[in-house]
């Protein structure tokens, strides 16, 4: 990164940033192996090919075709090292009780990490030209920085070419705010993922990965950790992705925006993974929508569109049927709120009321339950894993190990009270170069302690970088 830095600011022509940055981010994708570079190599040079033709083309017969093709290449990778196992053994359960053997196998290749960003990336650069919203690129060098460019790359957020590629073409300004904005947002997110996931990760993969074994309390802090560790974990990455682009004065998207707040699953969806979030509505949920509205009933369509898109939302994240059933069940959770919101009078629906409100606290410990059952789902290797989590916790099983965790009930209980008491809707990381100069000190000095003494001395890989 420095060496990016160093010679990114040292060059002013703006083709040789881009070919920087690429070469950069290649160096940082090696690690996937040759498959993952070429995979995303042939997906940047099909979509820009794609989204030139689609620029020049005028008959609507001839574009769709060309956005079909586009859309088979990238969805064909995705399921070809994603989803074929998966597909596999779903056909062989499907046949065998017609006594028809379907050979399963076991890998393909490697999974290409940051497989699911880049092919999302790639897909809405497309859609966004097919719908007109934007015009295609017409410099292959600037189309693939937009694709590989390295801080997004293995779990987003999810950019979209609107706008990232006007930023590429301006050139690389980095003013000294950038700087220290950039460097804050990194600080940050190296916290969070690693003085609070970190810590927590040991004892809570040891609880999801036998929850036949441990008592219901034990259970109870297992999922109070996964929730507070996959918060800390992801939202980290996105903050010291966010950080290493605005040191090249590169703005991304927020990602994370309180999610833990939220007076609804709704709202959650709005502040969780929000580059996700808003690519699920606008290129699933929309067009699903717009073709349907010829349905007699509004509301019915409405939650059938919405878990539709959940379930393939769930389906994104791994080839697994938990991750099914948790799009499901957000999904469900999603269609009673917009029933239960359609048969409220719209003042006392919408009405705000103060964070404390025993209204608003209620609702808060109502929309955490459904998130905090559905990450047992996510967190869980198999369904049976996961409801018997599930059961044994319901049950308060007093039987099984009571394991006794030092960090859990301290980090999750931290998380959770700046969650409650700090505005969600103000960022304090682009604040802080706003603050005095010893107010920025003591800030950047506890963050560097927290660093400095309370990391573990064992590396965990970041969650998202398996999707």
């Amino acid at each position: 990164l420095g060496l990016c830095l160093g010679l990114l600011r040292g060059t002013r022509n703006r083709s040789a940033q881009k070919w920087l940055l690429i070469i950069f981010s290649y160096l940082f994708y090696v690690s996937s192996g040759l498959v993952g570079l070429l995979v995303i190599t042939l997906a940047a040079l099909v979509d820009f090919h794609v989204g030139r033709r689609l620029g020049t083309t005028i008959s609507a017969e001839t574009r769709r075709h060309w956005l079909w093709a586009s859309l088979a290449a990238n969805l064909g990778a995705l399921v070809f090292f994603k989803y074929l196992v998966f597909l596999a053994e779903v056909m062989a359960a499907a046949l065998s009780p017609l006594s028809v053997h379907v050979s399963v196998p076991h890998e393909v290749f490697l999974l290409p990490i940051g497989l699911s960003y880049f092919t999302f990336a790639g897909m809405s650069y497309v859609l966004d030209i097919y719908y007109e919203r934007i015009e295609p690129s017409q410099s292959i060098s600037e189309y693939v920085c937009y694709l590989v460019y390295f801080p997004k790359l293995l779990a987003g957020p999810i950019v979209r070419a609107a706008e990232l590629l006007p930023q590429f073409r301006r050139g690389i300004q980095v003013t000294a705010q950038d700087f220290e904005t950039g460097c804050a947002y990194f600080l940050v997110g190296a916290v969070k993922k690693l003085v609070i996931a970190d810590q927590l990760s040991s004892h809570v993969n040891m609880i999801f990965a036998a929850p036949q074994r441990y008592d219901a309390f034990t259970l109870l802090q297992g999922m109070v950790g996964y929730t507070v560790q996959i918060y800390a974990d992801f939202s980290g990455y996105s903050d010291m992705a966010i950080g290493c682009a605005r040191l090249m004065g590169i703005r991304f998207p927020q990602n994370f925006l309180m999610p833990y707040s939220a007076v609804n699953i709704a709202e959650f969806w709005r502040r969780w993974h929000v580059t996700l979030s808003s690519w699920f509505r606008d290129y699933v949920f929309l067009p699903l929508e717009l073709g349907s509205r010829g349905a007699r009933n509004p509301n019915i369509r409405v939650a059938r569109n919405v878990v539709i898109t959940m379930l393939l939302c769930g389906l994104w994240h791994g080839a697994s049927w938990n991750f099914v059933l948790w799009g499901g069940l957000h999904g469900v959770a999603l269609a009673l709120h917009q029933a239960y919101g359609s048969v409220l009078p719209r003042q006392i629906h919408l009405g705000k009321r103060s964070a404390l409100h025993p209204g608003t606290l209620v609702s808060r410990a109502l929309t955490l339950s459904v998130v905090m059952v559905g990450w047992i789902l996510f967190g869980t290797k198999t369904l049976t894993l996961a409801f018997e989590y599930l059961r044994r916790m319901l049950t308060w099983s007093s039987d099984g190990v009571a394991l006794g965790s030092s960090y859990i009930l301290p980090l999750t209980g931290l998380v959770f009270l700046a969650h409650l008491f700090i505005d969600k809707d103000r960022n304090l990381v682009e604040e802080v170069s706003t603050y005095s100069a010893p107010a920025r000190i003591v800030a950047y000095a506890t963050l560097l302690l927290a660093l400095t003494s309370l990391v573990p001395s064992d590396a965990v890989p970041f969650v998202y970088a398996q999707f």
